[in-house]
């Protein structure tokens, strides 16, 4: 039989916490309440049987989302109902990214995107990512910013450690147009509480780059993957479907041959005539 006065410690150790139980309970409804509506929205724009008629929505979208994301517990939520966007979740817990699109026209789509960031203390901060407009920022040289982003949907974040620092990088897909498409490879580090693009991270031979861009024709698709097998990113290598497309993406392909880059000291460096058959 437990004592007396065990028991009455128990007891008030269950009362204690009941608020914050209670409090977690009301975070939770409120998060699954978010996410009826998201979906919601998310079908209804999906769909729009004419390009261009939803743009309204599409920035509803944006905003009741953020709002969604500042409600405490939002970091853990699953979110599954939104099964349209990308969701992604860095290995060591500490950041959320999530993007979607809308297709404003035949050749004109518009991108969204939320980075989530879960601090040390064990608070969270989510920060926008919009879009720049400037002629060239879809090329690899142009160093992005929270503020000016090339915009497209993010599939796949890998989480590398050099030395103290960690490094968040991200695969993403950009439908460009009707003739083009682009596959990009770019790195975040958190710096003073903050998502930051980082420069200066990926090296092919002699030549260092701020991102990898690959453009390629839209009728065709390219893979862009990393292979935890070779511990690399792998992808499909591009060449011109004739001699006569040479630096004209819109005609360029896979050949099929693979390149790849492994993470070596920090930076990511370029192979080519990777062997990646049934790996």
């Amino acid at each position: 039989m437990i004592p007396m006065k065990f028991r009455l410690i128990v007891i008030l150790f269950c009362f204690l916490l009941l608020p914050l139980k209670a409090q977690t309970d009301a975070g939770y409804l409120q998060l699954a309440r978010y996410e009826d509506q998201l979906k919601t929205m998310f079908d209804k724009l999906y769909a729009e049987e004419i390009p261009g008629t939803s743009v309204q929505l599409f920035k509803q979208i944006d905003s009741l989302f953020f709002q969604a994301l500042s409600v405490e517990g939002s970091f853990d939520y699953s979110w599954s109902k939104l099964n349209m966007i990308g969701k992604l979740k860095s290995d060591d817990g500490m950041v959320n990214v999530f993007s979607w699109l809308y297709q404003e026209s035949r050749d004109q789509y518009q991108y969204a995107a939320f980075v989530q960031l879960r601090e040390k203390r064990g608070t969270t901060e989510t920060f926008r990512l919009n879009p720049g407009d400037n002629p060239d920022i879809k090329k690899e040289k142009y160093p992005q910013k929270l503020n000016d982003w090339h915009g497209k949907i993010y599939y796949e974040l890998i989480t590398s450690q050099y030395k103290r620092k960690t490094l968040y990088t991200l695969l993403g897909a950009d439908f460009n147009n009707s003739t083009s498409s682009f596959k990009t490879i770019e790195v975040l580090a958190i710096q003073r509480g903050k998502p930051e693009f980082r420069n200066n991270q990926f090296m092919n031979g002699g030549s260092v780059k701020n991102r990898i861009v690959l453009e390629y024709s839209a009728d065709l698709s390219m893979s862009l993957r990393y292979n935890k097998e070779l511990d690399m990113i792998v992808f499909d290598h591009l060449a011109p479907l004739h001699q006569i497309y040479e630096g004209f993406y819109q005609f360029y392909g896979p050949d099929g041959s693979y390149d790849g880059y492994r993470f070596t000291e920090g930076i990511w460096i370029y192979e080519s005539d990777v062997d990646a058959r049934n790996k």
